[in-house]
């Protein structure tokens, strides 16, 4: 039988693929980590793109069907895949070309692909089955579920037998664990039942999604629960009686002491799983029913952790890398545990790691490990604080220094004096809010003046669980509540549920972010000691927004519910909102129109706002709108263009026509849709002129359309004939 494996050509022509439907960029065909990942499920994961949406796009664009893999065909295709035909190939192969059969027939067999344009993979299959194959595209993680419990079946444990074997036997097996690799694979039938054990719990909650694992012991039993998308689910339970040689397991795997069951202990483990590579860092307690163990689930893939695939909105994007640029400062991630604001430094720090600067980071405990980066491991027990090791490192020649946490007022106080030394510091904070970041360092014990003058910016985050594609146009008591905070309602959903969701109604996070950005007047206030809400007041002046703003944002696009947003950040209290003068508030969440804002000033300049995924078309228009001394506000895609709309105002739109995640075309239809933003005069932009972008656009609602070759001139005299005519 030939070898089959997934060939990095078919990974690039499916990445191009993406990239011509408007899915993808140019530059991630060359930034794709060479491997058998798929590309469609490895974007997807970055929040670059739907996955369902992506594989809509694929299947038509190949014009092949798709294949879902649920409970109404589960039956089925177990069927076909258990057929003599297949018997000479382990579920295993499947499982590496990420391929699974689904149907057959006389002369043929349907093969469901992650990836369909694995032509070579294809060819071996017709090969060894002497039968015609043909394909159909599917999710990569619903084949590798499928596929990891057919290999499952051979490998289940026996608790009942567990339970009866002799103490003399249980000892052998300690001796017998000690052998096992730190593999997840659940394909060895003959391992130890602890073993198998073990692994069926860490290859459950990797299947899942999970981010942490949770063994909870109880009187008669242990608690097998994890957490998904921030929220803690039952797996299910094993026998109190199981409880020691799991926990002796679990130890010997991480490195941890088997005899010490009165102390806590923490350490780490890397699996391989039908995922990829997994980092684990446990913590095992010891409480009343014996000892506690938790596990946070780590991807050891950092490749393409930027701040777009985390989701952070462009605007907030420009902000933290020009502060990234520069020097002497400190930068802040603030908000709770699980916030994602480790991700956040990191996505920081792969910017940064260009191999010109010496980069140092100090964190308890090192999440990720970066080629090319030194990390430090702090270690208190031996002097190791994180200000003793912050002092240490200036002797190392750094240019940027990251620190896990700022957790006292020693360590608050060295990094300001890090920042002061011309040096870049990037850390967290615990705080719920941007502006209560600078209260927060004042109850440390560090002064006005010197957080004025080392604090460069503070970006404040939460994660909301995503709605699901199932998910249907709110009603009832979630319909009232988005009535009562002025929310058009023509997109906001509410959590239905179906087998792809685990009927939760959610599948995945995405980020909600507040920047706020230490400008002179900020700085100003600071010094003089001002309060949170006049932090605030002065921020809104040049463009802050708060997390509550953010995610009714998201909100009224259909990202995320409304009662999602208030169990993460609270019940939101709208009167306390346009008492400080939310600008989502006064503009997109009320029944009049969107009202242009003009700059502060006697003689403000005219607003406009410019649409454009493409960087160079997008750089070189707003220099022209900018030297006709206009403002200009950039947006990437149709999704941030219509939250700029609704947020900063302008006067006249000019937008891309083929975009990312919202067209041009589509966004004209929501402003004119919309009573509020219909009277705002919106010029697209489109790659040539011919009559079916006229009718298209004309048809849609778009005021004017410009071919990207026009005339300089003649682009100017359309802008100033539609701002002329608005008013």
């Amino acid at each position: 039988m030939k070898e089959l494996a997934v060939s990095s050509h078919a990974q690039r022509a499916l990445i191009k693929l993406l990239v011509k439907n408007g899915l993808l960029e140019p530059k991630d065909i060359e930034q794709f980590p060479d491997n058998d990942s798929c590309p469609i499920s490895y974007f997807a994961r970055r929040g670059r793109f739907n996955e369902s949406e992506a594989i809509k796009a694929v299947a038509k664009a190949l014009g092949i069907p798709i294949t879902t893999v649920d409970k109404h065909n589960l039956a089925r295709i177990v069927h076909t895949l258990e057929h003599p035909l297949f018997a000479k190939f382990a579920a295993s192969r499947w499982r590496e070309l990420r391929a699974v059969p689904v149907d057959m027939g006389d002369a043929y067999v349907v093969v469901a692909m992650a990836n369909p344009l694995d032509h070579d993979a294809k060819s071996a299959l017709e090969f060894d089955l002497g039968r015609e194959v043909r394909i159909s595209i599917a999710q990569e993680d619903q084949i590798q579920a499928l596929l990891a419990d057919k290999m499952n079946a051979s490998a289940l444990f026996d608790l009942d037998s567990l339970m009866g074997e002799k103490k003399n036997e249980e000892d052998q097996k300690i001796t017998d664990i000690q052998k096992q690799e730190s593999s997840i694979f659940q394909g060895d039938a003959s391992s130890a039942p602890i073993v198998r054990l073990v692994n069926k719990i860490f290859s459950d909650a990797v299947q899942h999604g999970a981010s942490d694992i949770h063994l909870t012991p109880d009187k008669d039993k242990v608690a097998v629960r994890i957490r998904v998308d921030g929220i803690i689910q039952h797996l299910f339970d094993i026998p109190q009686q199981a409880h020691a040689a799991v926990l002796t397991r679990i130890k010997l795997l991480c490195g941890m002491d088997i005899a010490e069951r009165r102390k806590p202990q923490d350490g780490r483990l890397r699996i391989k799983t039908a995922l990829g590579a997994k980092d684990l860092r446990v913590s095992v307690l010891p409480t009343v029913h014996g000892e506690n163990v938790v596990a946070r689930i780590l991807s050891s893939d950092l490749t393409l952790s930027s701040f777009s695939s985390l989701g952070v909105p462009a605007d907030v994007e420009k902000h933290l890398l020009r502060n990234l640029s520069g020097s002497s400062k400190v930068i802040l991630v603030t908000g709770p545990t699980g916030s994602g604001k480790t991700s956040t430094l990191y996505a920081g720090l792969l910017h940064l790691h260009d191999g010109k600067n010496n980069i140092i980071t100090i964190e308890d405990p090192i999440e990720y490990r970066i080629q090319g980066v030194n990390q430090i491991q702090v270690n208190p027990k031996i002097g190791m604080t994180f200000a003793e090791t912050l002092r240490s490192v200036l002797r190392q020649d750094p240019d940027v220094v990251m620190v896990g946490e700022i957790r006292d007022k020693e360590t608050a106080s060295t990094a300001m004096q890090v920042a002061q030394t011309g040096h870049l510091v990037l850390s967290t904070l615990h705080t719920n809010s941007a502006p209560a970041a600078i209260t927060r360092l004042r109850d440390l014990g560090i002064p006005s003046y010197l957080i004025a003058s080392s604090v460069g910016s503070v970006v404040a985050q939460r994660l909301v669980r995503r709605l699901c594609d199932c998910c249907v146009p709110a009603e009832g008591p979630v319909l009232e509540r988005c009535k009562e905070l002025g929310l058009p309602t023509d997109q906001v959903k509410q959590a239905k549920g179906c087998d792809q969701c685990a009927h939760s109604g959610f599948k995945g996070r995405v980020g909600i972010f507040s920047f706020l950005d230490f400008s002179e007047p900020i700085i100003e206030a600071i010094r003089q000691d001002a309060s949170e809400a006049e932090i605030a007041r002065l921020a809104r002046e040049s463009g802050y927004r708060t997390l509550e703003e953010s995610g009714l944002a998201f909100v009224q696009q259909g990202v995320t519910s409304i009662d999602e947003l208030e169990r993460t950040l609270g019940v939101i209290d709208l009167e306390s909102m346009k008492r400080n003068g939310a600008a989502i508030v006064s503009r997109a969440h009320v029944s009049g129109p969107v009202e242009p804002q003009r700059s502060s000033g006697p003689l403000g300049k005219r607003k406009i706002l410019l649409v454009e995924d493409e960087e160079n078309t997008r750089t070189v228009l707003s220099m022209l709108f900018q030297r006709e001394h206009f403002e200009v506000i950039e947006a990437t895609n149709g999704v941030e263009g219509l939250d700029c709309v609704y947020q900063y105002g302008p006067e006249l739109i000019v937008c891309d026509l083929m975009m990312p995640k919202m067209n041009g075309l589509e966004m004209v239809q929501k402003l004119k849709n919309d009573s509020r933003t219909r009277e705002i005069p919106v010029i697209v932009l489109t790659a040539a002129d011919d009559e079916k972008n006229e009718l298209s656009l004309i048809g849609g609602g778009a005021d004017d359309f410009v071919s990207k070759t026009t005339d300089s001139k003649i682009m100017m005299a359309r802008v100033h004939r539609l701002l002329g005519r608005a008013g």
